[in-house]
């Protein structure tokens, strides 16, 4: 068999869970290279090397696509995250928390997508498109964000934080989707005294 022939063969031999996990994978890639309105699912499938059936048992939609892609990129974050913030006390961990989120956007083809390009698409798994979505971006960035801040010494109620998490989470969005006189996403050290400035003192 010809090795083009083999990079197009069905994977029928991958679990479930490699399925799924090529089948992500292909879908960043297409939502990155063309944008997530223009996206092929056959596309998504032949690079999976699944078929299209197969694909759709496991995600009906592009928007269920797109959540795992966000999750995945997410799961990333949370990673950048503990390294980032290792050793800071809370106010501290909240600046380079913010930081690194705006350098995450800033180097991302795919999160300036759907910040600018495409924000209808990242509507849907922020949550506010759908009164009754499940766990959104929102709450699952918020729920990482106060984890981060609670491991650095937060001491402030749960609540409190949960709302300060949120705020900072708001915050990067706009920041990230439309550029101002005022705050200059690709101006870090700007960035820095922002937040430094202005979310760190809501944590305690």
């Amino acid at each position: 068999m010809a090795p083009s022939a083999r990079r197009a063969a069905l994977r029928t031999s991958a679990s479930p869970a490699e399925q799924e996990a090529e089948i992500v994978a292909a879908a960043e890639a297409e939502f990155t290279a063309v944008g997530v309105r223009r996206a092929s699912l056959d596309e998504i499938a032949r690079v999976a090397r699944v078929s299209r059936s197969t694909l759709y048992r496991r995600f009906p939609g592009k928007e269920d696509l797109l959540v795992a892609v966000v999750r995945r990129m997410s799961l990333q974050l949370t990673r950048d995250l503990h390294e980032a913030t290792r050793g800071l006390g809370p106010r501290e961990a909240v600046v380079e928390a913010f930081v690194l989120a705006t350098r995450e956007v800033r180097g991302s083809t795919l999160a300036k997508r759907l910040l600018v390009d495409e924000p209808e698409m990242l509507e849907l798994v922020v949550g506010s498109a759908d009164p009754d979505p499940g766990p959104s971006l929102i709450d699952t960035v918020g729920t990482l964000i106060a984890g981060t801040l609670r491991r650095a010494g937060a001491t402030m109620p749960d609540d409190d934080l949960r709302v300060a998490a949120d705020l900072v989470f708001r915050v990067l969005v706009s920041v990230s989707r439309r550029a101002s006189a005022a705050v200059d996403i690709d101006d870090e050290p700007a960035i820095r005294a922002m937040a430094t400035t202005f979310l760190a003192p809501m944590v305690h």
